[in-house]
């Protein structure tokens, strides 16, 4: 029986990774179920039985693109650095995402947010959490270097995350349009700029 459930859960996850490109590129309504069946190896009826539905295998599959996302986000970010460490290496991160993409087709917030922000409910919030999370992570770490000193007294850490992930957000869709290293290069100086501007204390 445990047998049997751990080469269930094996190919969930198989279907899963093999299933992730295709939703991100394509989006939800563009990734028809053929194009999952040649992608995974799997017949149609074995994905419905492990899944039950499309729209919850797309969920899976946006649950994992995110957590890649997020991996290469905070890859590198430890406990034992400074918040101005942290926050630095977080921006090391975003730059060398945007050049060499953890996740094929880019960002799945994006992608999702763009396609489900009218039509679906639930994707939309899927993205939303994502997001928040996101924010979350480099709130805290804004609240720290506030406390520590590490960054300006007068920043407010809710507000300047918020900018912050809604900026890179835009980043990164200005990469997917102008595929440009110049382009992508000179508007992140112009982000470190405001952060080194308005955030690091240089007092």
């Amino acid at each position: 029986m445990k047998r049997t459930t751990r080469n269930a859960a094996k190919t969930k996850q198989e279907i899963i990774e093999k299933s992730a490109p295709l939703f991100n590129v394509h989006g939800y309504e563009g990734t028809k179920m053929q194009m999952i069946v040649e992608a995974t190896g799997y017949q149609m009826g074995g994905i419905y039985r492990h899944f039950g539905t499309k729209k919850v295998l797309a969920k899976e599959v946006f649950r994992y693109n995110y957590q890649l996302l997020k991996n290469s986000y905070i890859q590198g970010v430890h406990e034992d650095q400074s918040p101005k460490e942290q926050l630095l290496q977080l921006l090391n991160n975003l730059k060398f995402t945007f050049f060499a993409p953890t996740v094929v087709g880019g960002c799945p917030i994006l992608n999702t947010a763009i396609e489900a922000d009218d039509t679906d409910q639930d994707f939309r919030v899927l993205a939303s959490e994502g997001l928040d999370e996101l924010v979350g992570i480099v709130e805290v770490i804004l609240e720290k270097g506030k406390k520590e000193g590490d960054f300006k007294p007068t920043i407010k850490p809710t507000q300047e995350a918020l900018y912050l992930m809604t900026t890179i957000e835009g980043l990164i869709m200005v990469a997917k349009l102008k595929r440009s290293r110049k382009v992508l290069t000179t508007i992140f100086e112009r982000f470190a700029t405001y952060i080194n501007d308005n955030i690091l204390n240089k007092a």
